[in-house]
C-alpha cells in the first residue's frame, strides 16, 4: 500500500475539506497531494488550528501517517489535547487489531512458513503457550489476552467494532467484557449495545456501575443468587509483603456492611484529625481500622450516615430495579427494602427516586438530621460535580459558584460537591459552572467537558 513515493500523503483530488476525505474512497485510490512538509508547516496557521477536521478522521493508515509527523513543538496545549485524543483512537483501533490477531492465532492450523492458511474449527488447546513467547509475557498474561480476544471477537462483536473504531479503549471493553462474563451471551450482547450510546463517555468506574445495575436489573433473581453465592465465598486473607508488612483482605463481605465500615473508618479519622494529627488520610484510615479490629476504639465517633438511593416503586416492593449507594453502585432491590432493618444502630437515607431518576423525596432516620439544604444537594448531585469523580456528596466539600465573598448566596443552586482535589482546580485555570443542572468545566487549554449523568 505504501510502496509508491515515501513521504507523501494524500486524499482524493478537488477534496478542500480532507476531514471528510476518507469517507469514500480508499487510500490507494488518492491522489497524493500533501507533503510531509506542508503538515508541519502550511496546516498550522496563525489564524487556524493543526489538522481541521482531526476529530472526524477515523483510526486507520490515513490517520496513522498524520500522528506520526505532527510536530508537537508547533501545538498549543488545545491541539495538543486533539492530537492526544486522535491518537488514542488510533491505539485503541490497533488494539482491536491486536484482539483480532490473537483469534485467529487461536484457530490456525499447526505448520510452516509455507503452510495453506487453513483454520481450525474449534480453537486450538494450547493457543496460549503460542503467545507466550511470541510476545515474551506470562502463562497468565496469555490467557488472559486470549480470554478477552475471544470475548471481543466472538461473544461481544459489537464490543470489538467500538473498539476498532476508537470509540472506546481497551480499559472500557475490558469492563464491558467481565461485567457481562456471567451472562448468556444474547443478555450479554443486549447490555453491550445499551452502553454502546453512552458508553464512550463514561470512565471505567461508571461504566462498570451501569453495568452492574443492568445486569441486576435484568434478572433480579439471577443477581441475588450470585450475592449469596458469592457471600458464601467470603473470606480473609493476610499477604505478607517483601518489605516486613502486610496486606488485609476482606473478600465478598456484604455491600452494606463495607460501606457502613468505611463510613465508620473516615467519621474517626475526621474527629482524630480535628485535634490536630499530623498522619495522612491514608495512614489515618489504616491505623483506625487495626485498632478497631483489636477493640481499640480510637475516638468516641459518631453513627455514621448511610445512603441509598432507590426508585418509589422498588421502595414499596412492587418492582426490582438495582438500587445505588453513592461512591459504591449499584445493589439488589431487596438491599434497599432491608438497609434499614439490617443496620438499626446507623442513621440512614433514602433517595427517593422516579422513573426518570429524578428526586421526589429525602427520608432520614438520623436523630440529628442533616441540614435541609445538605440533603437537597446531597439528593441532586450524590457526587463530585467533576466528570468521571465518584466521590460521594458527603465526602465532598460544598462549592459556592458564585463566592461567598461576592455575595454568592449558600443555596441549592449556587453550590455543589467537590472533592477536595476538584475543589481546589477552580483555583488552578479550571473554570465550571451550571446550565440547567448540567455541570459544565473548561480546562485550562480550553476544552469544555460536560459531567453526564449518571445511568
Amino acid at each position: 500500500m505504501f510502496d509508491r513515493q515515501v513521504g507523501l500523503v494524500g486524499f482524493p483530488l478537488g477534496e478542500a475539506d480532507y476531514g471528510s476525505a476518507w469517507c469514500d474512497a480508499d487510500l490507494d485510490d488518492r491522489v497524493l497531494l500533501i507533503t510531509l512538509d506542508e503538515l508541519n508547516t502550511g496546516w498550522v496557521g496563525e489564524d487556524r488550528h493543526v489538522l481541521p477536521g482531526l476529530e472526524t478522521i477515523p483510526p486507520g493508515p490515513f490517520l496513522a501517517l498524520i500522528l506520526e509527523h505532527v510536530d508537537r513543538s508547533r501545538l498549543n496545549g488545545f491541539d495538543l489535547v486533539r492530537l492526544l485524543q486522535a491518537r488514542e483512537r488510533q491505539v485503541s483501533h490497533l488494539q482491536a487489531g491486536s484482539a483480532g490477531d490473537v483469534f485467529e492465532i487461536a484457530h490456525a492450523v499447526p505448520g510452516t512458513a509455507d503452510s495453506e492458511a487453513d483454520r481450525l474449527f474449534e480453537p486450538s488447546e494450547f493457543a496460549a503457550d503460542e503467545l507466550r513467547p511470541a510476545l515474551n509475557i506470562t502463562r497468565s498474561a496469555a490467557e488472559s489476552r486470549l480470554s478477552l480476544a475471544f470475548d471481543l471477537c466472538e461473544r461481544l462483536p459489537r464490543v470489538w467494532d467500538m473498539l476498532s473504531a476508537g470509540l472506546i479503549d481497551l480499559a472500557r471493553a475490558r469492563v464491558i467484557a467481565d461485567g457481562t462474563a456471567h451472562l448468556e451471551w444474547d443478555e450479554a450482547r443486549l447490555v453491550a449495545e445499551t452502553v454502546a450510546e453512552r458508553g464512550p463517555r463514561l470512565t471505567t468506574g461508571q461504566l462498570a456501575a451501569w453495568i452492574r445495575r443492568l445486569c441486576v436489573e435484568s434478572d433480579p433473581e439471577q443477581a441475588e443468587k450470585r450475592r449469596d453465592r458469592a457471600l458464601e465465598d467470603r473470606k480473609l486473607w493476610i499477604e505478607p509483603t517483601v518489605d516486613g508488612t502486610a496486606h488485609l483482605h476482606l473478600y465478598d463481605i456484604d455491600i452494606v456492611d463495607a460501606r457502613a465500615i468505611g463510613k465508620r473508618v473516615n467519621a474517626h479519622m475526621i474527629s482524630i484529625r480535628k485535634h490536630g494529627d499530623t498522619r495522612s488520610h491514608d495512614q489515618l484510615r489504616a491505623d483506625i481500622a487495626v485498632d478497631l479490629l483489636l477493640g481499640s476504639d480510637p475516638t468516641n465517633g459518631g453513627r455514621g450516615l448511610l445512603d441509598i438511593r432507590v426508585d418509589l416503586a422498588t421502595l414499596a416492593g412492587m418492582d426490582d430495579k438495582a438500587a445505588e449507594i453513592p461512591g459504591i453502585g449499584p445493589v439488589i432491590a431487596d438491599i434497599a427494602r432491608k438497609f434499614a432493618d439490617r443496620h438499626p444502630k446507623a442513621d440512614w437515607q433514602a433517595t427517593v427516586c422516579d422513573q426518570n431518576g429524578d428526586v421526589i423525596d429525602v427520608v432520614t432516620t438520623s436523630r440529628r438530621p442533616t441540614r435541609q439544604l445538605s440533603r437537597l444537594v446531597h439528593a441532586d448531585q450524590p457526587v463530585c460535580s467533576f466528570p468521571g469523580c465518584r466521590t460521594p456528596a458527603r465526602d465532598c466539600d460544598y462549592d459556592h459558584l458564585l463566592p461567598a465573598s461576592q455575595q454568592g448566596p449558600t443555596s441549592r443552586r449556587n453550590g455543589g460537591p467537590k472533592c477536595r482535589h476538584d475543589h481546589v482546580l477552580k483555583d488552578n485555570g479550571w473554570k465550571h459552572h451550571r446550565v440547567r443542572g448540567r455541570d459544565h468545566w473548561t480546562s485550562p487549554f480550553g476544552h469544555n467537558y460536560t459531567t453526564e449523568k449518571p445511568p
